[in-house]
C-alpha cells in the first residue's frame, strides 16, 4: 500500500479518475455555469496526481512514501465523493493537495541536488 510500485499504480488511477472528473465537469458545464470551478479543481488534481506519479519513482524512506500515498488516496476519495454525492471537489482541496505534493517534490529535488556527486572533492578527502 505504501510501496513505490503501489504508489505508482495509485497515482495512475488518480490521474485517470481526475481526467474523468475533468471530462464530466466539461459535460456538465453546459447545464450550469457553476462547474467552471470544478474544471479548475480537476485540472489541479490531475496535475497533483502527475506529481505524485513522479514522486513514486524517487528513492525515499517509508515515512515519506506514506505522506505521498495519503495525498494520492485523497485524490481518489475526492473522485468517489464527486460521483456519489455530486460534489465539486472544491478549489481548496485541489490547491492543498497540489501544493503539498509540489512542496514535497521540490524539497526532494533540492535535497538530491545538494548531495555531493560520487568522485567529488569530499570523497577525495
Amino acid at each position: 500500500m505504501f510501496t513505490p510500485r503501489a504508489l505508482k499504480i495509485a497515482a495512475i488511477v488518480a490521474m485517470i479518475l481526475s481526467a474523468v472528473g475533468l471530462l464530466l465537469s466539461l459535460l456538465l458545464i453546459g447545464k450550469s455555469g457553476t462547474f467552471i470551478m470544478g474544471l479548475f479543481s480537476w485540472g489541479l488534481l490531475l496535475w497533483a496526481s502527475y506529481i505524485g506519479f513522479q514522486l513514486s519513482s524517487y528513492k525515499l524512506y517509508e515515512d515519506e512514501y506514506k505522506k505521498i500515498a495519503y495525498r494520492i488516496y485523497a485524490i481518489i476519495a475526492a473522485f468517489i465523493a464527486f460521483l456519489c454525492f455530486g460534489l465539486i471537489t472544491g478549489l481548496v482541496l485541489a490547491v492543498v493537495l497540489l501544493s503539498s505534493l509540489w512542496g514535497l517534490k521540490k524539497n526532494y529535488d533540492e535535497w538530491t541536488n545538494s548531495q555531493p556527486a560520487e568522485g567529488s572533492e569530499i570523497d577525495a578527502l
